[in-house]
C-alpha cells in the first residue's frame, strides 16, 4: 500500500494499526522484537540522508513488525514534530521510542506532544549535551570530574596544565572524537583538538551542517562501569551495573563488559544512590538510563549518561543474565502498561571485542571453535577477507564479537576469554 505524507510517498509492507513509533533505525532492536509484537506494528521515523546511505528503502520487508519507513528530519532539528498529527490520525501511536543516541531529544518531543510517557524535553536535552549534563548533574549533587567547556586548542592547554585531560565532543556518541592525554602541550593540544572536532560518523549523521560542542575533563582513575536502569515516573524500577573493559592508550574504546559487575555491597549501594541523585537531578521521568561511572576513591564519578537503550550488546547480555526482554518491556513502559522486572539476575554475562592488526584481512578462522565452547552463547566476526581493519579510534572500528554466559564472574570471564582466544582475524 502506498501513503502520502508530508509531500512524501511512503510504501507501506502492512496495512494495520500502528502502535509503536521508532525515531531512529536500529536493526538489533526491530530483530529483538520481531514477531513479539504485531505485524506491521512498528513505524520507524528515519532522516532522509541516512536512508539513502544505510540503503534502507527496503527496510520494512526485513522485519515482520516493521510498517513502514518514514523520512523526516529528527537530529537537532524539529521537523519530525510536524508529523504527530499525520502520523496519529493515520495510526494510533501508543509509545514514541528512541531507536538511536541522536534521536533521544526529537523521541521526548514528540512524547510530549502526544501526552505519552517519556524522558520529559528537559531531561533528553541534558542527555544529549554533556555541558548541560554537567551542570545540572553538578548542580543536583552528583560527583562530576573537574571540566570546562573548550572552543579551541588553547583552551585545551589552559585547562589542563601539564596534567593528564580527557578531550571529548559533548553531544556525539560512541566514543567518537573522546580521546585520553596523558601530558599536554601546545603541540598535543593542537592535535587532539583537531581530531576531536573532526571526527566523523558518515552513516549515522545526516549531511546538512550540525552544531558540535567540545569538553575538557579531568581525566579519573579507578575501575570503569557503567548502570543499566529503567525508570518509571522518576522511579527506578530496574538496576544492572556493568564492569567495563577500555582498551590502552588515547582512544577509551571498550574492549569488554561483564554483568552484574561483582561488587561488595558497599559499593552496589553507592552506585543505588547515585543513580538515583542522577535520575533526580536531570528530571528523568519514563524510559531507560544507560549512565558511564569512574569508580574513584572517593566514589562513583559520573562519565556520562544516555536515554536510550546501550549499545554494545549489553541489552543482549542483561536479558541473557536476568532472563528478561529489556526491549519489549521498554516499549510497555513507554506506553504505560504494566511491566514486571527482577531484582536479581540468573547468572552473569559477558562480551569481548574481537581485536586485530591493522591492515588487510587476509583470513579468518576459529569461529566455529569458539561456539563449540562451553557457555558461549555467540561469536561473530565483521570482517571478511580483503576487508580493511583499522586501528580502534571509536567502537565503529572492532571486529567483532564473542558473548558468554557462567554461573559466576569468573566462569564467565574465563569463557568469553576463550572463545576471544579460539578466533583469528589475519591481516596482512
Amino acid at each position: 500500500m502506498v501513503r502520502t505524507i508530508n509531500q512524501e510517498v511512503v510504501v507501506t509492507a502492512h496495512d494495520t494499526d500502528a502502535q509503536v513509533l521508532f525515531v531512529g533505525y536500529n536493526a538489533a532492536y526491530l530483530r529483538a522484537i520481531d514477531r513479539r509484537v504485531p505485524a506491521g506494528s512498528v513505524v520507524v521515523i528515519e532522516e532522509p540522508d541516512i536512508i539513502r546511505k544505510r540503503k534502507l528503502q527496503d527496510a520494512a520487508s526485513r522485519f515482520d513488525c516493521l510498517d513502514r519507513i518514514v523520512p523526516a528530519s529528527y537530529q537537532q532539528s524539529t521537523e519530525v514534530l510536524d508529523l504527530v498529527v499525520e502520523l496519529s490520525a493515520v495510526r494510533p501511536i501508543a509509545a514514541v521510542v528512541p531507536g538511536l543516541e541522536y534521536a533521544v531529544p526529537a523521541t521526548a518531543a514528540l512524547a510530549e506532544k502526544l501526552g505519552l510517557p517519556g524522558a520529559t524535553e528537559a531531561a533528553a536535552q541534558a542527555l544529549r549535551d554533556k555541558v548541560r549534563l554537567r551542570e545540572v548533574t553538578g548542580a543536583g549533587g552528583v560527583r562530576n570530574p573537574r571540566w570546562r567547556e573548550v572552543f579551541g586548542p588553547e583552551d585545551i592547554l589552559e585547562f589542563a596544565g601539564d596534567g593528564p585531560v580527557v578531550v571529548k565532543p559533548a553531544n556525539r556518541q560512541a566514543s567518537v572524537g573522546v580521546q585520553l592525554l596523558d601530558s599536554v602541550d601546545a603541540a598535543t593540544a593542537a592535535q587532539a583538538w583537531e581530531r576531536t572536532s573532526t571526527a566523523a560518523e558518515y552513516e549515522q549523521v545526516p549531511d546538512r551542517p550540525l552544531d558540535w560542542r567540545f569538553l575538557a575533563e579531568e581525566r579519573l582513575q579507578g575501575p570503569e562501569f557503567s548502570v543499566e536502569a529503567l525508570v518509571r515516573q522518576g522511579e527506578i524500577i530496574f538496576h544492572n551495573i556493568t564492569a567495563k573493559t577500555v582498551i590502552e592508550g588515547p582512544y577509551p574504546v571498550e574492549l569488554g563488559h561483564l554483568l552484574p559487575a561483582p561488587l561488595d555491597a558497599g559499593t552496589q549501594t553507592a552506585f543505588e544512590e547515585a543513580s538515583r541523585a542522577l535520575v533526580a537531578a536531570v528530571g528523568f521521568q519514563t524510559g531507560i538510563l544507560h549512565a558511564e561511572w569512574i569508580l574513584t576513591e572517593n566514589g562513583p564519578t559520573l562519565v556520562e549518561c544516555a536515554g536510550r537503550c546501550p549499545g554494545d550488546y549489553l541489552i543482549d547480555l542483561i536479558d541473557l543474565a536476568y532472563d528478561t526482554r529489556i526491549r519489549v518491556t521498554l516499549i510497555d513502559l513507554l506506553a504505560g502498561r504494566p511491566v514486571t522486572l527482577p531484582r536479581s539476575s540468573e547468572r552473569t554475562s559477558a562480551i569481548r571485542f574481537l581485536a586485530a592488526e591493522p591492515g588487510t584481512v587476509t583470513e579468518v578462522s576459529g569461529v566455529d571453535t569458539a561456539k563449540a565452547l562451553p557457555g558461549v552463547r555467540d561469536a561473530e566476526v565483521d570482517v571478511e577477507v580483503g576487508a580493511q581493519v583499522r586501528p580502534w579510534a571509536s567502537s565503529w572500528d572492532r571486529a567483532g564479537h564473542v558473548i558468554a554466559t557462567g554461573p559466576d564472574a569468573a566462569a564467565t570471564s574465563r569463557r568469553v576469554l576463550d572463545a576471544d582466544a579460539a578466533i583469528r582475524i589475519t591481516t596482512g
